[in-house]
């Protein structure tokens, strides 16, 4: 977690660099970052070139920021966090431009993992919700069929929380525009 307003700028910086709001998700960012990378690869251009040597300072910065923020740590607001330093001295250092604060991967909390199970969570209940309503429609009588209605019903719940793990609220979108569009 940043503990000073000068690491907090260097984070939004970062997020300027990259091209994303401070709000953007950790897939958002990486998108951007691979596609600033594909605009900016020094391999593109012809070495000793002007646009070589700007290309490959690009890069540079670009992977610099990426690194500050590829886990997203300014999503949930980290500077509403509690400072540990709190009784501390609250003036931010000045460092020069020559010595820069690096900010390691223990100091940003780690939400990406959290995100991805609540998401697979709730994306899992609302399979079980539609394989129950599925199930008690057809209400099989046949022992094969049972079988093949559980693995499905295994599947469908699987694939409906990976689906809202992975898209997220594009998935939910999804869903509960056609919910409303049926009722």
């Amino acid at each position: 977690m940043p503990e000073n307003d000068y690491q907090l700028t260097e984070l939004r910086h970062a997020y300027q660099v990259i091209g994303v709001p401070t709000d953007a998700a950790a897939p958002s960012i990486k998108h951007a970052y691979r596609r600033l990378v594909k605009r900016w690869h020094p391999d593109l251009y012809a070495n000793g070139t002007p646009a070589h040597v700007e290309a490959a300072h690009m890069t540079r910065l670009i992977n610099e920021a990426y690194s500050a923020i590829a886990h997203a740590p300014l999503r949930y607001h980290v500077e509403t966090y509690p400072s540990p330093t709190k009784g501390k001295s609250s003036q931010p250092p000045s460092p020069s431009t020559s010595e820069r604060i690096r900010i390691t991967a223990e100091e940003i909390p780690n939400t990406d993992r959290l995100e991805f199970w609540v998401r697979f969570v709730c994306g899992a209940f609302f399979g079980v919700f539609v394989m129950l309503d599925l199930f008690f429609s057809i209400m099989p009588d046949s022992l094969q069929f049972s079988v093949a209605l559980a693995l499905g019903a295994l599947g469908l719940i699987l694939g409906c929380g990976f689906a809202a793990a992975r898209f997220g609220d594009k998935f939910w979108y999804a869903i509960f525009r056609r919910w409303w569009l049926w009722s």
